[in-house]
């Protein structure tokens, strides 16, 4: 199977600083959501954890926060919270 994806680069999509801009010191992750794949470039998986998706509590609705790509969020184990990303919004935010 010969296909090709397109590469969205995190740290460019968010504006956030890295010395990890190569794709060969970077992870790809293929992605998929409804007809769309797409590989998203990361500099680092920190772990695998299945997570309960609470939604974004409505006084984020002032920062537009939908529209960039996040979905919800988690408290993980050790108290920390981790934005979970809708993986459509994001692509489609991408291509602006």
């Amino acid at each position: 199977m010969n296909e090709f994806y397109p590469i969205i680069r995190v740290h460019q999509l968010y504006n956030v600083e890295t010395e990890v801009t190569n794709i060969e010191d970077g992870i790809l992750i293929w992605v998929e959501a409804s007809d769309t794949s797409y590989c998203l470039f990361v500099d680092e998986l920190l772990g695998e954890q299945q997570v309960v998706v609470k939604p974004l509590p409505s006084y984020l609705n002032n920062f537009n926060i939908k529209n960039s790509g996040i979905s919800g969020c988690t408290i993980l184990g050790n108290g920390n919270i981790s934005i979970i990303l809708d993986i459509l919004s994001l692509y489609e935010m991408s291509q602006y």
